[in-house]
């Protein structure tokens, strides 16, 4: 029974220890600010992705509210990707509200807009979008 108890604690050690508790490996983020405006209003709310340029990291991710953002990003070239809906006040079938896209899509899907984040800086964007 001791045996046990010894080769239980010893195993509960392994796990704690493979479960944190050591250093980690999680990439170093750093504050990232801004505005967002379109047609020169501030953007009431929406989302903003930062997506590394190159495919080789996790994007970074915030929201957007009277226009300001606020969020943590990994340092390098980002593609920015700006998202914002409106509801129409009509319904589908199901009964939702509908909502449709408001930020054309060279700001989101196929995104012209790039950023470099880095470690000795304030990091601070703006994007003044254009709704045509």
């Amino acid at each position: 029974m001791r045996l046990q108890l010894i080769i239980l604690g010893f195993g509960l050690c392994l796990l704690s220890y493979g479960c944190g508790g050591g250093v980690s490996d999680a990439p170093q983020t750093y504050p990232v600010t801004g505005t967002v405006t379109l047609d020169g209003q501030p953007l009431s709310s929406g989302s903003i992705v930062l997506d590394v340029a190159d495919n080789t990291g996790k994007p970074a991710a915030g929201g957007i509210d009277d226009g300001q953002f606020s969020f943590e990003s990994t340092i390098g070239s980002k593609i920015v990707r700006i998202s914002a809906v409106e509801e129409t006040g009509e319904t589908d079938q199901y009964g939702e509200i509908i909502s449709v896209s408001i930020i054309p899509e060279k700001y989101n899907v196929d995104s012209e807009l790039k950023a470099d984040i880095t470690a000795d800086s304030e990091n601070i964007l703006s994007f003044d979008l254009k709704s045509e």
